[in-house]
């Protein structure tokens, strides 16, 4: 059976087109030189430039200029002393501080690169930004820069004419908890559709899978069994090459894969708003760890000797009120079984302005007459203060006074009985309501007449 139905001569052809678009120049990440400090900051994978701005890779930057990352589910966050930042992959929404900022360009991912704004990056974080056109070198430049640590070498370049996998998923050993997961790969060449055969676990799901002349995707119809699987992948591609690859992933039963650190429980809540200055900072582990080596930071400083820490969480009470705005809290150590572990949240410090002073007299209504006995009752604000005094038409003092505290709905009452004067026919009861955490006031004053 010809597996390839062409020609020598269109084979030949085909043959040199391929050759000749896997030495085609792809387009260059970035020209621009990236120098910080006076030194130029090597990165692997490099810049790359998108809509007139340069985005680095994210720990390159970030750590360079001195401050620690963390990252977790598409959100960037990082702390240099008292300067926190954060930012998230798709999102031009950004924060500095918990002030919201809008960047031109959002953040994203090429294959396992997350890239981030240079320019944004550094001046946030307090560094000068110079640009010069004519040999496109961006320098930075601040004080206290972490030493210039040598880049880590690139991998290296799979060889010519070879057809390999990648943007695989899962992606190469990863630990995953979906049962369900979509299992795939893109071609690093065109193939000849018709050839590829997949395997999983050693049964051919070619026919249940999606195969183009530049990739293939299978979704499970029942649940993958716990454990590692193995994906393999054979075929040709248009110039005639065979190709055999593949990649091994692993399912692992709920829960974080064992040993792995995780934090839960956390309070304040991740992303919250609390009013409260003195709020208790904790959070438990999901896996035993070793208390002596865990440390907290709030902020980028290290409170772990005012916390209270243990093989399965910690707990903080601020001795001071907190500031306002966003809280960074970052617990790195080591579990009991040797693994390391880095874990953070955010959450913010709001004002708590004081409840809107409000009374409402619902009992009696204005200009209403009443005997020399009756009820006032009314609503304010929860435990407030309320004082009545009654008097004559001229001035609502001298013939009643009382106090009472409103409930904590609001609702209060109060029994009136004044001696009226001789001739009198008219009274005025001026109702005073005072919140005790504020000493905000509020009052009303009632015409009414008297019913002999």
């Amino acid at each position: 059976m010809n597996l390839f139905p062409f020609s020598s001569r269109g084979i030949a052809a085909v043959a040199a087109i391929a050759v000749a678009l896997a030495f085609a120049p792809m387009p260059p990440a970035s020209a621009q030189t990236v120098m910080v400090g006076g030194q130029p900051l090597q990165l692997s994978p490099g810049p790359i430039e998108r809509s007139g701005r340069v985005f680095v890779p994210l720990r390159g930057i970030f750590e360079r200029l001195g401050a620690s990352v963390v990252y977790s589910a598409g959100t960037i966050n990082a702390t240099k002393g008292k300067t926190t930042v954060s930012l998230h992959i798709g999102s031009t929404q950004a924060t500095v501080n918990g002030q919201p900022q809008l960047l031109d360009v959002a953040p994203f991912i090429v294959g396992a690169t997350t890239y981030v704004p240079l320019r944004f990056v550094a001046q946030s974080l307090g560094a000068n930004v110079g640009y010069d056109a004519g040999t496109q070198v961006v320098s930075i430049n601040m004080g206290g820069l972490a030493p210039v640590r040598p880049p880590y070498p690139p991998p290296p370049a799979p060889p010519a004419g070879i057809l390999y996998l990648r943007s695989q998923e899962p992606a190469p050993d990863q630990r995953i908890a979906n049962r369900f997961p979509v299992i795939a790969a893109s071609f690093s060449r065109q193939v000849y559709a018709g050839s590829v055969r997949v395997w999983l676990d050693g049964n051919d799901i070619t026919s249940r899978s999606g195969v183009s002349t530049t990739g293939f995707s299978y979704r499970p119809p029942a649940p993958l069994a716990f454990g590692s699987h193995t994906v393999r992948v054979t075929g040709g591609d248009v110039a005639g090459m065979r190709f055999d690859r593949g990649w091994s992933f692993a399912v692992f039963n709920g829960g974080p894969p064992p040993g792995l650190v995780q934090l839960r429980a956390q309070q304040p809540a991740p992303g919250t708003k609390v009013s409260n200055r003195f709020a208790t900072i904790s959070a438990e582990f999901t896996a035993a760890v070793n208390a002596g080596s865990v440390r907290v930071s709030l902020d980028g400083n290290d409170i772990t000797s005012r916390c209270g820490v243990s093989a399965t969480g910690f707990s903080y009470k601020p001795p001071a009120p907190l500031d306002f705005g966003s809280r960074t809290v970052r617990v790195s150590g080591r579990a009991v079984g040797g693994s390391t572990f880095d874990r953070g949240w955010e959450f913010s410090v709001i004002r708590s302005g004081p409840p809107q002073m409000y009374l409402t007299i619902n009992q009696p209504g204005a200009n209403q007459a009443v005997g020399s006995t009756f009820v006032v009752q009314g609503n304010t604000v929860a435990n407030a203060s309320v004082q009545i005094t009654v008097g004559p038409a001229a001035s609502p003092t001298g013939q009643f006074a009382r106090s009472t505290t409103a409930g904590s709905a609001g609702n209060f009452k109060v029994n009136v009985s004044i001696t009226p004067m001789p001739g009198q026919q008219a009274i005025t009861v001026k109702i005073t309501a005072t919140d005790p955490s504020s000493n905000q006031s509020t009052q009303q004053t009632l015409q009414l007449r008297l019913s002999q």
